[in-house]
């Protein structure tokens, strides 16, 4: 999971940012590649490490760097396959939500190697929920943070997502159609 996460902030600071940041990032990480491969294997606790130095880099909190990786992720059109993954999740927001447990299995078989955070998730009350993230990585949950934030606009609900007790995120569906969804085929459009 860890060369996951280390390859998405390398595109993220790379198409937000440019170079020159990156490459301090790398140097102050002793990283002297510049690049993450999503399949190797890297030491726990790296991606933590090296959102933190961007974190310093970019002078912005480390959370907000995390968060802006998940809603990057979701919404770059160059990674709208993400995007589109991630919709097949349900046919409203909620329905995304309550597939969202479902992700970690589906990814490991996809990548039997990766180690993928356990995801919970309580329906507390009429569209309020508790999303829960576990990992070794501290900055998953907010990237799950950011990934949730830009799917509520894809599917066009407004929603208050904030950070609870107990490493929880709270998540309020005020109105699950404020807005017009974004597209969704289940083809691929053709070019």
């Amino acid at each position: 999971m860890d060369a996951l996460l280390l390859r998405s902030l390398q595109t993220y600071v790379l198409g937000t940012f440019g170079s020159a940041k990156w490459q301090e990032v790398c140097s102050l990480a002793d990283h002297p590649s510049q690049m993450f491969e999503p399949m190797l294997h890297y030491s726990p606790g790296l991606a933590d490490r090296v959102g933190d130095i961007v974190s310093r880099v970019l002078g912005r909190p480390v959370e907000a760097i995390w968060e802006d990786v998940g809603t990057y992720l979701v919404t770059n059109p160059d990674r709208d396959g993400i995007r589109r993954l991630l919709r097949f999740g349900g046919v409203s927001f909620s329905d995304f939500l309550h597939s969202l447990e479902e992700l970690p299995a589906r990814a490991k078989l996809a990548l039997p190697d990766l180690d993928p955070p356990e995801v919970l998730l309580d329906e507390v009350g009429p569209d309020r929920f508790e999303l829960r993230c576990r990992s070794h990585i501290r900055g998953i949950q907010r990237v799950v943070m950011g990934v949730v934030t830009a799917m509520a606009d894809d599917y066009g609900a407004l929603c208050l997502i904030d950070t609870g007790a107990d490493d929880c995120i709270t998540i309020a569906v005020l109105d699950s159609r404020h807005a017009t969804a974004k597209a969704f085929d289940l083809a691929m459009p053709e070019v």
